[in-house]
């Protein structure tokens, strides 16, 4: 198999890995960061399993990237993920762990480990339903068997990750493993199979419209062709690649890709416009940790140098493919090696040597034809048996689904029968029911008036305690007094001073009575609701006069800030009786000298309304019991000792409510309150 393709296979190998993570455009270290300084937040940021998961996959991510820049980066990461993994059990990502460190292990020339932990990663990935995961390790273990030479199990793998791939519609994973299952029957030299598998690949990919992934595959054709001698073929794929990677910056596959466009030229007597290719991919390699690539470099390199007949350049790069090549035991390579050094020292007259490289070359030759003869009928039998089994599995299905059918006519037959009996059985079910039915309705409808009398009963006891002790006692003290002018043990002068304590009363009085008469109307669904159109301004300002006196007394401040467009949909009367209410409440409770805000901001269908007050504030435990009726009697006292019944917040919620919309409350102890209410602008 030629270098080229030979790499490409484990090339391919983390390229399938990495688009389970990431886009595969831009600067690769420019990613780098970009993911460093999320891993770094997520770090921050582990409150839940879900956030852990989401820190591991960010760092399963972040060591895809350092294949290329710095291998040890991507084992020492991938640990860490295996080691986090394990804590929280999350099979994903021990999958994904375990199947970077078996590359790492690849690279390092141990397939036999390699492949021991991908299979151990499959098996993770299978019982963690991790489907993109099995389709990429199903992936790795055919790259790593094709390797090294075992094609009948790489091409086993190859077809059953297509086919989980194809079953979920996954056509980037499909792309990626049809593309690899290409390169398989190229290294069998089946190049009119490999050829007709990556135009399939092409189509996909342009389905995808992704040009990395049409580059890719560009890029490997273009070798199909070097090798069969169609030139004009090659240049016209392999430039293409060149260009979309240029474009992108992606620089491993533009160090491939160079070294191709050189045999190109290799192969059409042109060297030295090979070698300023050669250099270039050179130059991006020395950035790079890719030993395997290295290898075809040297060799296209030592082809060029020989082509100039500078044999000691060219024996200077044989010797380094041959050095890394062995290390790797890349058999293909070291052919290709070989054979270039036998024309070395044949043009060199050195005789011996010449004769020594050729049967260096014969005997790797001989190992590779070994291989490639016990493995090319394998991999047709593999396939064989493996559609063998596929059809086998699919006629037992089948077998399955027929026999499922039968017990399912015999089950509906019976249902049938069935189904007549409990016909019958339903019919006198029904008229049971019915009686049944009409008894229970008839309990609910008592039920329901118990509680109404309960509730009335309860409404009656709260206006009953209210009359006695908020009504009562003003009207009896306005009668003591009024009979003591009567009987005149009091003089008219002294009278008149009373005047203005008798007018605050009555008016408290009559505030009170207002509220009641307005909340016990609510409490027996006797009011109404009428809404129309209401001028929120006009609302406030009459209510702002009606309790201007109040304010005066104590020096409260009221502003108006209420837009004159503000016009809600709402009963203005009820209206009036909130806004009265809480305009009361913040006189209450702000102390002299105090101020008093309200204002209105419109949002797309309603108006919030707000009464600001700079008063004594609520105590949050207080906050949710506000709007209670359970504590629609509660006295409360103001700054200046002025008394309340309580009902009022408990009325305007209801009000509020019935006028479809919302009051809340925001309060600072000592600095004040603000009662918020939200109506709609037009009819709901």
């Amino acid at each position: 198999m030629n270098a080229g393709l030979h790499n490409y296979l484990h090339k391919k190998i983390l390229l399938f890995t990495l688009v389970c993570f990431l886009v595969l455009t831009g600067n690769s270290q420019t990613k780098i960061d970009s993911i460093t300084d999320l891993v770094e937040k997520a770090s921050k940021n582990i409150k839940s399993k879900e956030d852990k998961k989401h820190y591991i996959d960010l760092l399963t991510s972040l060591s895809s990237h350092y294949t290329y820049d710095n291998i040890d980066s991507l084992k020492s990461i991938s640990e860490r993920v295996y080691k986090l993994s394990n804590t929280i059990n999350y099979k994903k990502g021990k999958a994904d762990a375990i199947a970077h460190l078996a590359y790492y292990n690849s690279y390092q020339g141990n397939s036999e480990l390699a492949l021991q932990q991908l299979n151990e990663a499959l098996k993770l990935a299978r019982e963690g339903d991790y489907i993109r995961g099995q389709i990429n390790i199903l992936n790795q273990i055919g790259s790593e068997n094709a390797y090294i030479g075992k094609n009948s199990d790489a091409l086993k793998a190859y077809l059953e990750g297509s086919d989980i791939a194809l079953a979920n519609n996954n056509k980037v994973l499909l792309s990626f493993i049809k593309d690899n299952t290409a390169s398989l029957y190229a290294t069998q030299k089946d190049y009119k199979q490999s050829i007709a598998l990556y135009k399939e690949v092409d189509k996909l990919n342009k389905e995808i419209g992704n040009p990395i992934y049409i580059a890719e595959t560009h890029a490997n054709m273009s070798d199909i062709y070097i090798r069969t001698n169609q030139l004009d073929l090659a240049t016209k794929y392999i430039d293409n690649s060149i260009a979309t990677f240029e474009k992108h910056n992606d620089k491993e596959w533009l160090s491939y890709c160079y070294i191709n466009k050189a045999r190109i030229l290799i192969q059409q007597n042109q060297p030295k416009f090979a070698l300023k290719w050669l250099d270039i991919s050179e130059n991006i390699l020395n950035d790079l940790t890719d030993d395997r690539t290295v290898v075809s470099l040297e060799n296209a390199k030592a082809k060029a140098y020989l082509g100039l007949k500078q044999t000691d350049k060219a024996e200077e790069s044989v010797n380094k493919a041959i050095e890394i090549g062995s290390r790797f035991n890349l058999l293909e390579e070291l052919e290709e090696a070989y054979e270039t050094l036998y024309l070395i020292h044949k043009q060199n007259n050195d005789t011996d040597l010449a004769l020594e490289s050729l049967e260096m070359f014969k005997k790797t030759s001989d190992s590779i034809l070994r291989r490639e003869n016990s493995n090319s009928l394998g991999a047709f039998k593999t396939r064989t048996e493996y559609e063998r089994q596929k059809r086998d599995t699919e006629a037992d299905a089948k077998k399955e689904i027929d026999k499922h059918q039968n017990y399912l006519y015999i089950a509906i037959a019976a249902l049938v029968v069935l189904s007549f009996i409990l016909l019958l059985i339903k019919i006198q079910a029904n008229t049971r029911k019915k009686l049944y039915n009409q008894l229970i309705e008839q309990t609910k409808v008592l039920k329901k008036r118990e509680n109404e009398l309960e509730n009335i009963n309860k409404t009656k006891d709260k206006l009953f305690s209210i009359i006695g002790h908020d009504l009562r006692n003003p009207i009896a003290a306005l009668q003591s007094l009024l009979d003591m002018f009567v009987a005149k043990d009091v003089e008219a002068e002294d009278f008149m001073r009373f005047i203005p304590k008798l007018k605050s009363d009555v008016d408290a009085l009559f505030f009170t009575l207002t509220n009641l008469l307005s909340w016990s109307r609510t409490q027996m669904n006797g009011g109404s609701t009428t809404p129309s159109n209401a001028k929120m301004y006009n609302l406030a300002h009459n209510n702002i006069n009606l309790l201007a006196e109040l304010a005066e007394n104590k020096n409260i401040k009221i502003t108006n800030t209420i837009p004159e467009n503000a016009i809600i949909w709402a009963d203005k009367n009820q209206m009036s009786v909130v806004v009265r209410n809480l305009l009361s409440n913040a006189i209450k409770f702000t102390k002299t000298g105090g101020n008093i805000t309200i204002n209105a901001k419109e949002t797309t269908n309603s108006w919030i309304i707000s009464i600001q007050d700079s008063g004594i504030g609520i105590k949050p435990e207080l906050i949710e019991e506000l709007f209670s009726n359970d504590n629609a009697i509660a006295v409360s006292y103001g700054t200046n000792n002025e008394k309340g019944t309580g009902l009022g917040l408990p009325l305007c919620k209801e009000m509020i409510t019935n006028n479809q919309g919302t009051i809340w409350v925001e309060s600072t102890l000592g600095e004040g309150s603000t009662f918020y209410f939200e109506l709609p602008k037009k009819e709901i």
